[in-house]
């Protein structure tokens, strides 16, 4: 079967039987008169509501107050509200990591949630998150899940393979 059209048509059931991208579904709000702003699974969830006939609350959220950085940073240096995982920031985890350094979840939700924590505190964390399992992919990173599970149950298999599996799956409707 050929996905179908997203159309004010479709159906709530039929609209979450298939992969959407989100540009598709930002496009889909516009016509729609709908908020374009939020998540992938948020935009999923704002469509699915509408195409049901149910009206969805659109609360705005409240911006968090952001914390200056400083213009050097140490392992005492405090995490502050807001902070971002910046370029800045990123040099000074190569600086203890090494150069492979990339940020994870991991860290990425420790500077997130963790204001007043130290950067020697985030460093550990990170450290020690390299050797933890793989966390669970969100919902929302539908392809990356998609990566990882192939690979586990096709090792051996090329890049290509996976996203012609990919390709594949995309246009498939969703077994649920």
């Amino acid at each position: 079967m050929k996905r179908p059209p997203l159309t004010s048509g479709l159906s709530a059931a039929e609209f979450r039987r298939w992969y959407w991208l989100k540009s598709e579904l930002i496009a889909y709000c516009r016509a729609a008169g709908l908020r374009t702003a939020g998540s992938k699974l948020t935009l999923t969830e704002q469509i699915a509501a509408q195409l049901g006939g149910r009206a969805r609350s659109q609360a705005p959220r409240g911006r968090r107050a952001v914390a200056p950085m400083p213009e050097r940073f140490t392992l005492s240096s405090r995490i502050g509200e807001g902070w971002r995982c910046s370029q800045a920031l990123r040099e000074f985890f190569r600086e203890h990591t090494g150069a492979s350094f990339r940020f994870n979840a991991a860290l990425r939700d420790f500077i997130h949630d963790g204001a007043g924590r130290t950067l020697a505190e985030a460093l550990a964390h990170y450290e020690s998150s390299l050797t933890a399992p793989a966390p669970e992919i969100g919902e929302q990173f539908e392809y990356n899940r998609h990566t990882r599970e192939f690979f586990a149950a096709n090792p051996g298999a090329t890049r290509e393979q996976a996203i012609d599996a990919w390709w594949k799956k995309r246009g498939a409707r969703r077994r649920r």
